[in-house]
């Protein structure tokens, strides 16, 4: 078995709290109208759950740090009362699971399911490790196909063989978009509201300065690194290689709205309207200077909007920071960047005698039925309906968080089926990263997958990828910064032409066309 790349298996725990809410399956009025204790149909060709004799199989997975799962809590004992399939937990610290998990690869003596990332379900079930499930999943999966039709992630789940190795999880919509976000204390203090446009993102950082709103030592905006910024759709360019509104993958940094975009920054930066230090800052120095008060706006995850003014309080009791839209053009183009569903999947071993049952099992949790529960958890417990849709109890609701781990549902990766359509909301009612995501949903792109390449095609990627990404960073924190004039925009990408970007562009339209030809 070949070895585990290290940093392959990148663990975000505290992302995978919750489940996802961004697209669905089924609505929730129906996930309403089946009966909370009704037998649930499988597929056509197999038997209703309960299943007459009891049934188990092993899961491996990764541990919350704090507070894991142990598979005694509510939830597990309903989904077995339903099922009369018993789960056995391989709970491994989250600090020592990649290690664990190349070892256990290694051995060959694999438990029936792998928590696993996609990128090592696919690289490993194509070496042998996991079974291909593709068969499996139109034979026993229905629900699970559907999920991954309507969630948009099938192009990911692919291998360069054109397989499916390991059943998708998912997380919670805005734990990974990015988004515009303004002190709105000060757009009072300025008479303005968030920007919409280029010129609008200006003129609102420029009052910021000229109020010095933060002091003297006001920063209109704050980027960390140099595509760190909202503007880049608004001008139909990207700063990294991206999957466009035609389907087709184009490296944004060679295109030529991108020098119409350095311009706009150069701008900024010149009339000291961003942080100076915005390509060379850690992640520590940056929250320092917005948690101090001196920063206007940021570019970042949602979530940002109730910690930092949490922070802001203390000092500034009408400190408050909130989500924006994104900045568009005035044809109305310009979007935010996607917000990533797919978490990881559970990956099967080759070598288990389960693989019918846990294609099953895992298909009654995709059901309308399935997902309420790994959702919303027990009605009467968690939640009660009414119109016929779920709605958590205001005694669950006091704390979520702990509610939802004491139930079951905190912490564990085992039952993050496709989302249903108001969990979001209802999750986190009340937050101010509620009202970012909300604002800020109608904008985002659509989900890109996690392609897979053929052996010689890594090859390439591998070659040219890295000396491509240094090059651009190089120059794109010059053209910004004025260290290198954007007369010499064409002489980089030329640059970028003799480091092989033709190829590449090549490389991922082919890797995305044959996943896409493979989900047909």
């Amino acid at each position: 078995m070949k070895e585990l790349k290290k940093g392959l298996w990148l663990m975000a725990v505290g992302s995978a709290i919750m489940i996802g809410a961004a697209g669905c399956s089924g609505s929730e009025s129906d996930s309403g109208k089946q009966s909370s204790s009704a037998p649930t149909e499988v597929s056509s060709s197999t038997a209703v759950f309960p299943l007459k004799e009891k049934a188990s199989f092993e899961i491996f997975s990764a541990a919350h740090d704090t507070k894991p799962q142990s598979g005694n809590e509510p939830i597990f004992a309903e989904i077995e009362k339903r099922t009369n399939v018993q789960l056995k937990l391989i709970n491994i610290p989250n600090a020592s699971y990649a290690d664990k998990f190349k070892v256990t690869l290694a051995s060959g003596n694999l438990p029936d399911v792998m928590d696993s990332d996609v990128a090592s379900a696919k690289r490993y079930g194509m070496d042998g490790a996991f079974l291909a499930l593709d068969e499996l999943l139109k034979k026993f999966g229905p629900n699970i196909l559907n999920s991954i039709k309507d969630e948009g992630v099938d192009a990911s789940l692919r291998a360069s063989d054109g397989k499916i190795y390991g059943i998708p999880y998912f997380t919670m919509p805005g734990v990974t978009a990015t988004v515009p976000q303004y002190r709105q204390d000060w757009l009072d203090q300025v008479n303005l509201k968030a920007p919409t446009t280029p010129d609008e993102f200006y003129k609102v950082l420029k009052a910021f300065k000229d109020a010095q709103l933060g002091g003297k030592d006001t920063i209109p905006f704050a980027p960390q690194g140099f595509n760190n910024f909202p503007v880049f759709r608004s001008f139909g360019t990207d700063p990294r290689m991206y999957l466009n509104s035609d389907g087709e993958y184009q490296y944004g940094p060679a295109l030529p709205g991108m020098k119409e975009a350095l311009t706009f920054l150069n701008n900024l930066y010149n009339e000291k309207l961003i942080d100076p230090e915005f390509a060379i800052i850690s992640k520590q120095q940056w929250e320092a200077k917005v948690s101090k008060g001196h920063v206007g706006a940021i570019y970042f995850n949602p979530a940002r909007t109730d910690f930092f003014t949490d922070v802001l309080k203390k000092e500034n009791p009408k400190a408050k920071m909130v989500g924006g839209g994104a900045i568009k053009n005035k044809n109305g183009k310009g979007e935010l960047l996607p917000d990533y569903s797919l978490k990881g999947v559970m990956a099967i071993s080759s070598k288990s005698k389960n693989a019918e049952l846990i294609v099953k099992y895992y298909n009654f949790l995709y059901s309308p039925e399935g997902k309420l529960l790994t959702q919303y958890g027990i009605e009467g417990t968690s939640y009660t309906m009414k119109d016929r849709k779920p709605q958590y109890t205001d005694e669950f609701k006091k704390n979520i968080q702990n509610s939802l781990t004491n139930i079951g549902l905190g912490t564990t990766k085992y039952f993050f089926t496709a989302p249903m359509e108001n969990l979001f909301k209802d999750r986190n009612e009340g937050t101010l990263m509620a009202d970012a995501v909300e604002t800020s949903r109608r904008d985002w792109t659509k989900q890109e997958p996690q392609l897979s390449f053929t052996q010689a095609e890594q090859e390439l990627v591998s070659k040219n990828l890295q000396p491509i990404q240094d090059k651009t960073s190089e120059y794109m924190i010059k053209f910004i910064i004025g260290q290198e004039p954007l007369s010499n925009f064409d002489k980089f990408v030329g640059e970028l032409k003799q480091r092989g970007l033709d190829e590449l562009v090549k490389t991922y339209n082919a890797a995305y066309q044959r996943a896409l030809k493979a989900a047909q």
